[in-house]
């Protein structure tokens, strides 16, 4: 009996210890876990306003030390053939006559930067303005320098006709082709079966 009791005393201390070594295990790896997640937090938190406050400086910097001035010439409005019917797009404006203005420069890394203000004529051949900041990463696929590609973002504050005039930002895809000191330039501005879906274009001239 008392070799019984003293097996039954030793089993219980035994799984006693190893319930508190597990317990101990489980919540320093909680621990762990909490201070990882905290750290990620941070880390992220300070990638964010990394973001953030690059974006700032590339605006400001391109705002007191543009390298080139450049004119803006829309040229190509083109509605979805697949989400507009024949009829609407009849009774669109696909010719944006307008003009913009803006500045520019080139990073240290080649990519583009610039501010500019742009009104054409819309859709419905209303006057839209924009105005806003561009990026493109550069790539100058060929030995001749003087070609290049580019694919970048438009952030950008306009108005329209049908919504009162009421300013909205939008960000949209920019990408170009351009040789020298021309270049063509173009968005895509998403949507709906009936609003939207519009390819628009235009030529930069730097000067």
């Amino acid at each position: 009996m008392e070799n019984i009791i003293s097996a039954n005393s030793r089993s219980i201390l035994s799984y006693s210890l190893l319930t508190c070594t597990l317990l101990m295990s489980i919540n320093g790896q909680a621990q762990e876990n909490v201070a990882n997640y905290q750290q990620q937090e941070m880390s992220s938190q300070e990638n964010n306003d990394g973001l953030w406050s690059s974006f700032k400086n590339n605006i400001a910097e391109t705002w007191n030390k543009p390298q080139q001035q450049d004119l803006f010439i829309p040229v190509l409005t083109r509605h979805n053939r697949h989400t507009h019917s024949k009829k609407q797009i009849d009774g669109y404006n696909e010719h944006p006559w307008g003009g913009g203005y803006g500045v520019s420069r080139y990073d240290d890394k080649g990519n583009w930067h610039a501010l500019y203000a742009m009104a054409f004529k819309d859709s419905f051949n209303h006057w839209e303005p924009v105005a806003g900041y561009g990026y493109e990463k550069i790539w100058q696929p060929f030995s001749d320098q003087e070609f290049r590609l580019g694919a970048g973002y438009i952030a950008a504050i306009s108005a329209r006709d049908n919504y009162d005039y009421v300013p909205f930002p939008m960000v949209l895809p920019l990408v170009s082709a351009g040789y020298s000191r021309v270049t063509f330039q173009a968005t895509y501005v998403p949507g709906t079966n009936t609003k939207g879906n519009v390819l628009f274009g235009w030529f930069r001239f730097q000067f």
